[in-house]
């Protein structure tokens, strides 16, 4: 019997007989009622992404070259000033008390998710699972010990429960950004300590740009003679790019562990967070990905025309922490993860502040004045990589170190819309310092 295979067995019979434990003290209690919720929610963007290149050494037959050019470049994605519509998606929310839950959001458009190009599907599903036994989320406690098991597809255990502004660090990008397909049992051990066990697809290997934009990397307009696509490569970093299909596969199961505190005063103004966790699979030789014809994990590693990165094994390794904090109106985000990814390790760190100054401002909407905060914020990533591939490489940026800064101001208004303004500052360890700086600008409205 394989570990997988242990590890799934030992893990229907915990949670049987956790179940039944946790559902003793609900007899003869009063009966729980269903409740429903729906979130629609639209994003509007204005983009100014600042023109970058970086010349490419890998010897670019003269077909595959765009027209007029002797060499393959890194480049921005869609330089200039650009307004559009960034995301419509649908949230719907099914319970029943707290021992069930089940969630659909889907989304249209979204042009920011697409994974890993344009070519991506228009409509997808980012979460959809059921969950039986309570749950608790940001700094919430249940009353005692508590259990649950969510299965389908959802966000990892350890990514930032919100963000205070649209764009992502290189570290969330890089290693928990996307969701996953999983079962994931967990719980509480009295009101503070939990824990999680995940049985996952894992999220195969990719490459993006640390922008707004994905970049366009192995898509079909590359296959042409001399293409001349409308978006660029980007300046791509290494990530766990989303979950393809709803089935698991059973071979190459990635195993998931952690371990957190949570604690909040009295008052419910004073609280923090903090979970550990570890994830462990084995790469494919490729993972079909949509809207590309290059293969993720290893295949994607090998490169192209034999010129590949130093991988030395199959094995895929992550480890790190999340702290989460409240004080009043401020708000803490810090995460660390260290991944060895075939034999090539690396690691990314990152934090983000921010504080809510609650107005009352301007003319007003019904009964409520115009607007009702400001939160400024700022957040400081980075990514170390400790390996180097060969300078011929089809994507050299894969082992650039970067440090990237982030910072901007969200403005709450009535009636459930908010503006976020912000800029995203690069700083590059490559010949040529390329500065993909970028600002963006976010209208997003909540029905």
């Amino acid at each position: 019997m394989t570990l997988i295979q242990e590890r799934m067995r030992m893990l229907r019979r915990t949670a049987i007989v956790l179940l039944l434990i946790t559902a003793i003290p609900a007899v003869g209690q009063e009966q729980e009622r269903w409740s429903f919720r729906h979130r629609l929610e639209i994003r509007a963007n204005y983009r100014d992404s600042d023109e970058a290149r970086f010349q490419l050494r890998f010897p670019f037959p003269p077909e595959m070259l765009r027209p007029g050019r002797t060499a393959g470049f890194l480049e921005t994605v869609d330089p200039g000033s650009h307004g559009e519509l960034s995301v419509v998606s649908l949230q719907l929310d099914a319970a029943y008390g707290d021992w069930f839950a089940a969630r659909a959001k889907v989304h249209v458009q979204d042009k920011y998710r697409r994974n890993p190009t344009s070519g991506d599907k228009q409509v997808d599903a980012e979460e959809l699972f059921v969950r039986i036994g309570p749950k608790p989320e940001f700094l919430d406690r249940p009353e005692g010990t508590s259990f649950f098991v969510q299965v389908g597809k959802a966000p990892k255990m350890e990514r930032q429960p919100l963000r205070l502004l649209e764009s992502y660090g290189v570290a969330a990008t890089a290693f928990n950004r996307f969701e996953d397909l999983q079962v994931l049992s967990g719980g509480t051990i009295g009101r503070n300590f939990y824990w999680r066990v995940q049985v996952a697809n894992g999220n195969p290997l990719y490459f993006r740009d640390t922008n707004a934009l994905a970049g366009d990397n192995g898509v079909r307009e590359l296959l042409r003679p001399n293409p001349d696509p409308d978006l660029n490569s980007g300046f791509p970093i290494l990530y766990n790019a989303e979950a393809e299909g709803w089935g698991f596969r059973t071979d190459r199961l990635q195993l998931g562990e952690g371990l957190g505190y949570r604690w909040q005063n009295a008052a419910r103004d004073l609280g923090f967070d903090l979970i550990v966790f570890h994830y462990r699979r084995t790469l494919e030789d490729e993972a079909n990905l949509t809207g590309t014809f290059y293969g993720g994990d290893l295949d994607l590693l090998d490169g192209v025309g034999g010129i590949s990165l130093p991988v030395t094994s199959r094995e895929k390794k992550e480890y790190g922490g999340r702290l989460y904090a409240e004080w009043r109106e401020g708000t803490f985000i810090a995460q660390f993860t260290k991944q060895n990814i075939a034999g090539l390790q690396r690691e990314g760190i990152e934090g983000e502040v921010g504080y809510r100054l609650p107005l009352s401002f301007g003319p007003r909407v019904g009964v409520e004045p115009l607007i009702q905060s400001i939160q400024p914020a700022v957040r400081w990533s980075e990514l170390t990589n400790r390996f180097r591939g060969p300078r011929e490489f089809v994507a050299p940026s894969v082992w650039w170190n970067w440090k990237k800064l982030d910072y901007g101001v969200r403005i709450a208004f009535a009636k459930n819309a908010d503006l976020t303004i912000e800029r995203s500052r690069h700083s590059i360890s490559a010949p040529g310092k390329p500065a993909p700086h970028e600002t963006l600008v976010t209208l997003r409205v909540r029905v």
